[in-house]
């Protein structure tokens, strides 16, 4: 049997069997040995904004749930940029060494595998709870708070199942349970159990509420282990345009949109989005799949209500949607398949490119800048970077470069009020990111660089001479290497 399809058997099946119903309740020592012990080593560089610091060794704490075939499921945030990741149970002194096999940024979930065959005869995984707990019902909360060696368990009550937003994407908003409990650094990634099954995973805690944290929902851990058991993460479909209630008669009218029909009036769409080559603006959607779409959004399922955007999210990428709307009073249908809205991905980005070059260093705008040391940034910029999508800035370049950091240099001190402006233009040509823009400052090294903001009314002008000179100063004072080029 080729070696892909047994592996992918594999996966399928205990992505299966764990969320099977079982009556038996485990003992507590098979409890107490599905949780390890993780720690993250990698490096860091003192600030995102300025990735050419020499870079620290950190190590880095966290839980995680042990699941069939000496896999871990764990947060991304525990293991993100790990050089090296070693666990362990409470139960002996031995590390594991461990890899990240997936890894799910948009919804803090990751899959470790271990190697060793020792580690299965030192373990036992748990099964999940279909379906969502009882509200106020009592969970228990194991974990190895601040990396303690001695497995803790804490006692939890389960508040509310709710939609909120990821921290640590900052962009996405999923489903959660919220839950009273004394939620420690370390405890991420461990598991929520009741009555001998997972009802979630342990991933933030509340900065408003003392003593609230919050769960990964068993649905969306479902939504994580069915995405890979083609051999790779894709990430959860978006629907990709917004919209607003089709309650008024009168835009109804205006639309031709006949006077009977529930629905929703599109307003804006994303490019390259799962309905940007059939939607256009002011068309009217009234079904997905066959199922009636109420004017407030909602969609109808086995008595139940649903959101139209929890519906598509629920999907798996690339899975195959019916859509029906009316367009200059003609009802349409069109199938597509899910996509990601991959303008979002622009916000997601927190990519540490730069280009050093006469004492100024050029990056991409990323989300790295929005939590930088320095402060508030920019207003234009935050404007800018922020509404990239929303004002359609996207169809001038792919990616914006920002003048992130300036060394200080007799050269430079002139332009100081030029840190955090957008690149309008390099030697008159726009570049579409900084390795177009890198490109078109390697052909023109030999002559002059003018270099034109927005909001700027004066460029930025290097002699050739002068670039030189103070890439040699730069280096020589900051240990800061600029590009050859």
């Amino acid at each position: 049997m080729n070696k892909f399809i047994l592996a992918f058997l594999i996966v399928l099946f205990w992505s299966d069997s764990i969320f099977s119903q079982g009556e038996v309740e485990p003992a507590v020592d098979s409890i107490f040995r599905s949780v390890v012990l993780i720690r993250n080593e990698g490096f860091n560089t003192e600030n995102k904004t300025q990735p050419w610091m020499k870079k620290n060794l950190y190590t880095g704490f966290g839980s995680g749930l042990v699941l069939p075939n000496q896999t871990i499921l764990t947060n991304a945030h525990v293991v993100r940029d790990a050089k090296r990741i070693l666990v362990k149970t409470s139960f002996t002194k031995k590390e594991y060494l461990a890899d990240v096999k997936y890894i799910g940024y948009d919804c803090d979930l990751a899959l470790l595998q271990v190697n060793d065959s020792d580690f299965s005869e030192q373990t036992t995984s748990l099964s999940f709870l279909e379906g969502i707990p009882n509200l106020g019902s009592d969970v228990l909360l194991l974990g190895f708070p601040n990396g303690n060696d001695s497995l803790s368990v804490e006692k939890g009550s389960i508040l509310r199942f709710e939609k909120n937003r990821y921290t640590y994407s900052g962009l996405d908003y999923r489903n959660v349970l919220k839950i009273s409990a004394n939620i420690q650094p370390g405890n991420s990634g461990g598991p929520a159990v009741q009555n001998g099954k997972v009802v979630g995973l342990v991933f933030q805690i509340s900065t408003l509420e003392q003593g609230i944290a919050y769960l990964i929902s068993n649905d969306i851990i479902r939504h994580f282990l069915e995405d890979i058991n083609d051999g790779k993460y894709d990430g959860f479909p978006n629907i990709g345009f917004t919209f607003q209630n089709g309650n008024p008669k009168s835009l109804k009218q205006a639309m031709k949109v006949p006077s009977g029909e529930t629905g929703i009036f599109v307003n804006r769409i994303y490019p390259s989005s799962t309905f940007s080559k059939v939607l256009k603006e002011k068309d009217f959607v009234t079904a997905f799949d066959g199922i009636r779409i109420s004017n407030d959004g909602e969609m109808t399922l086995a008595n139940k209500k649903e959101f139209i955007i929890d519906w598509i999210e629920d999907k798996q990428l690339n899975s195959k949607v019916t859509i029906t709307y009316f367009r200059a009073g003609k009802e349409n249908q069109a199938e597509v398949n899910l996509q990601k809205n991959y303008a979002l991905e622009l916000y997601r980005d927190g990519s540490d490119d730069y280009f050093l070059q006469a004492g100024f260093v050029f990056q991409p705008i990323t989300r790295s800048f929005f939590h930088s040391e320095d402060g508030d940034l920019d207003s234009s910029l935050q404007y800018h970077y922020s509404y990239f999508i929303q004002d359609l800035l996207y169809r001038y370049t792919t990616r914006d470069i920002v003048l992130s950091y300036t060394f200080n240099d007799p050269e430079t001190s002139k332009y100081k009020k030029y840190k955090y402006k957008v690149v309008e233009s390099i030697n008159s040509r726009v570049p579409k990111d900084l390795s177009e823009f890198k490109s078109i400052w390697k052909e023109n090294k030999r002559g002059m660089i003018v270099i034109k903001f927005r909001g700027m009314d004066l460029p930025i002008v290097l002699r050739p001479e002068s670039t030189y000179q103070m890439n040699q100063r730069v280096k020589k004072r900051y240990g800061a290497n600029y590009e050859e080029l």
